[in-house]
């Protein structure tokens, strides 16, 4: 069931966050802490189509993204669930990392975004999936609109009950040229707390 669990909730985030696939596969690089492994791409992103505004364009285009992944996690078949790039663990914790293009709208939602709304939109597609019987109960962990890398960005953390089976997840989505959003999905509080270390080394280089 929590295999199932941590499946579902990887594409309930595409449409919490609107995403859909794109972007390059990460590869692992040699310079990774003992215990992980650090990936990255150097593949170029999409230029912004978006009309000019008075802040400099310049700084937000992303030209590689790293971050360092726990040790036991093996990278699988993104197109499964439409991502850019995946990694799972045997219990169904996973990680994944879905890059998008940018609307009109985008800028505005990031100022817009609260947890509640998450939350909300959640709740509603759990019900779609599984039932409007399903007990499912979601108890916010946080919501902060920090900045990453220099970026606007949100991370929202969350406990998710559902019929008896737990996960917690992290989701990061950060507002760069293109939309960056990575997904933390955890069996338990241990994973989780090495999820928090590993949100700590997301980097994107940018120019």
């Amino acid at each position: 069931m929590k295999k199932n669990l941590a499946f579902l909730l990887a594409l309930l985030m595409l449409v919490l966050v609107g995403c859909s696939s794109g972007g390059g596969e990460g590869t692992p690089s040699p310079s990774a802490p003992e215990g992980t492994d650090s990936v990255s791409t150097t593949e170029p992103t999409a230029e912004p189509t978006a009309e000019p505004t008075d802040e400099p364009a310049a700084g937000d285009h992303v030209v590689d993204y790293k971050f360092d992944v726990p040790e036991g996690f093996e990278e699988t078949d993104p197109s499964e669930i439409g991502v850019t790039a995946c990694w799972y663990r045997a219990d169904g914790s996973n990680i994944n990392l879905n890059i998008t293009e940018k609307d009109s709208t985008t800028d505005l939602g990031f100022k817009a975004i609260t947890g509640d709304m998450l939350r909300t939109t959640l709740e509603e597609q759990l019900k779609q999936a599984y039932g409007e019987a399903t007990e499912a109960t979601i108890e916010d962990r946080y919501f902060t609109k920090d900045d990453v890398c220099g970026l606007p960005a949100y991370q929202y953390c969350y406990d998710l009950d559902l019929d008896g089976s737990s996960m917690s997840q992290i989701i990061i989505c950060i507002n760069a040229d293109q939309t960056y959003t990575f997904t933390f999905t955890a069996s338990d509080d241990e994973t989780l707390a090495l999820f928090e270390d590993t949100v700590k080394t997301i980097n994107l280089t940018l120019e």
